[in-house]
Formats: structure tokens, C-alpha cells, sequence
């Protein structure tokens, strides 16, 4: 299969910038992307606080006595032909799949998608996703402890790079402050890179109704341009001791994630 025919798999870290990859690739004539559907994190019960994770169907089907890669492959079958289904009904030759947590769920696409997939990394520099994140909350999906969602970050990150290395043909980064600052020439490379004719409409229409709304960062929503209004916003709202907390933990991979 080629790069052109196989499904896109977009992840990044919460406020690294996917929200607004998956909006201009779902401007794309031949591109589905959809707002989020949590089926990985459904399915290993991935959530921070969950009271009623005892009762949700994935916690329960073990008690018919199924495997939990049996339970993966049954229900991962129909997640596949909802994204099918969905980019027909939208008159798009190709899907795509937008979740932050996909990075920790690379190996289990591979199970789904045995032909292949293309992986979008999305990454931004680190002390600007924490500023950011500060801003939003996230409760429900970050740790509060700032120290905590430094650690939570890494282990994203660590994880595309890590399949970046073992897969680079079907891998690209794109980074938010290229995409933000020169989003014509950041697209063109993404999209040639995809097998994809670039169509300049996609910074036009991402914020059109038709992109659909869900689970996805709020603040997208918000405006009709591509801006860089948000590049080196940690020099302002991070402390100095968070800062040295960050570089404390991140430590020599720091420089994998620095634009």
C-alpha cells in the first residue's frame, strides 16, 4: 500500500496543536478527520478519575471470558469501518484519526491497521504546552500537580519519538511554531509528504461548521486564522521555578522536543 492510499494517524500532546491539524486536514477535499472518538482510552480504561470504570462495557466483557486482544481486534474492526463509513458519507477517498493519546497507542494501530497507517507527529515546545495547559485545565485529562503534568508530557513525547526512530518512512513531525509562523509552506510539506495534492482552501474553511464540533481543544473554535499569537508565551506565564522544574525533568530530551 501506498503512503496515498493509507489511514492518518495524528497525535500530540493536549495544546501541541492537533486540534487545528485535524481541522485543516478534514478542509482537504480527499481527507475525513473527525473530532475525537476515545476508543483506545475506552478501551484500557484510561482515564485519570473514573468512578464507574467497574461498569463500562470494556471492563465487563472479561467476565464472558475474552481476551483482551480479542476484545481489541472485535471492537477495533468496527472502529475501522466507522471511519470508513464516515469518510464515504463525507465524499472523502481517505480517513484520519486525531487523538492526543494515539501517541501511547501506536503499537495497538499497528494491530488494527496490518497494512499500514501514516503517522502525523505534532509537537510544540514544551514549556509553551505547559503554559498553555495552566491556561485550559484539563482536569479530567492532565494531572493538577504541575510537576506531574511535566512527567505526563515527557511520556507522550518520549513515545513519538521513539516510533519515529523505528518507523521514519511513515512518520512526520510537524511542529506548531512552523505551522503557525509559514502555515502555507508547513502544509505543502505535509501534504506532498501524505501523497496529497496542498489545497489552499484548508486555511480558509478549517473553521467552517462543517468540520463538525466534539471532544476537542475549545480554544480551536475560537478563530478563522492560523495565528502565532501563542509562540514563546512561557517567557511570560511560566514561573521561574516552574521552568526549572521542567528543564529539571525533561533533562537531555529537552532538545529532541526545542524548536
Amino acid at each position: 500500500m501506498s503512503i496515498k492510499e493509507m489511514p492518518i494517524i495524528v497525535g500530540g500532546f493536549y495544546r501541541s496543536g492537533t486540534s487545528l491539524i485535524r481541522r485543516l486536514l478534514d478542509a482537504h477535499s480527499r481527507i475525513h478527520c473527525g473530532p475525537e472518538v476515545k476508543f483506545f482510552k475506552d478501551l484500557r480504561g484510561d482515564y485519570l478519575n473514573d468512578p464507574l470504570a467497574h461498569v463500562r462495557l470494556f471492563s465487563t466483557l472479561p467476565s464472558l471470558g475474552l481476551e483482551p486482544d480479542e476484545i481489541r481486534d472485535i471492537f477495533g474492526r468496527a472502529f475501522i469501518e466507522a471511519h470508513e463509513l464516515a469518510a464515504r458519507k463525507a465524499g472523502k477517498a481517505r480517513w484520519a484519526d486525531k487523538n492526543p493519546e494515539n501517541l501511547l497507542y501506536l503499537d495497538q494501530w499497528q494491530h488494527l491497521l496490518p497494512g499500514g497507517f501514516v503517522f502525523v507527529h505534532v509537537v510544540r515546545h514544551p514549556l509553551d504546552v505547559l503554559a498553555s495547559l495552566l491556561e485550559i485545565g484539563f482536569a479530567k485529562a492532565v494531572p493538577a500537580i504541575f510537576e506531574d503534568k511535566v512527567k505526563f508530557l515527557k511520556t507522550f513525547v518520549d513515545e513519538g519519538l521513539r516510533y519515529e526512530k523505528l518507523y521514519p518512512e511513515t512518520s512526520f513531525r510537524i511542529r506548531y511554531e512552523e505551522l503557525v509562523t509559514a502555515p502555507t509552506a508547513t502544509l505543502k510539506s505535509l501534504f506532498n509528504w501524505l501523497g496529497e495534492d496542498f489545497e489552499a482552501q484548508v486555511l480558509n474553511n478549517f473553521s467552517h461548521a462543517e468540520r463538525g464540533r466534539g471532544i476537542e481543544d475549545p480554544k480551536v473554535v475560537t478563530t478563522d486564522r492560523v495565528h502565532n499569537r501563542s509562540v514563546g508565551r512561557w517567557q511570560t506565564d511560566l514561573t521561574s521555578e516552574q521552568i526549572e522544574i521542567a528543564l529539571a525533568i525533561l533533562g537531555v530530551s529537552f532538545s529532541s522536543y526545542k524548536i
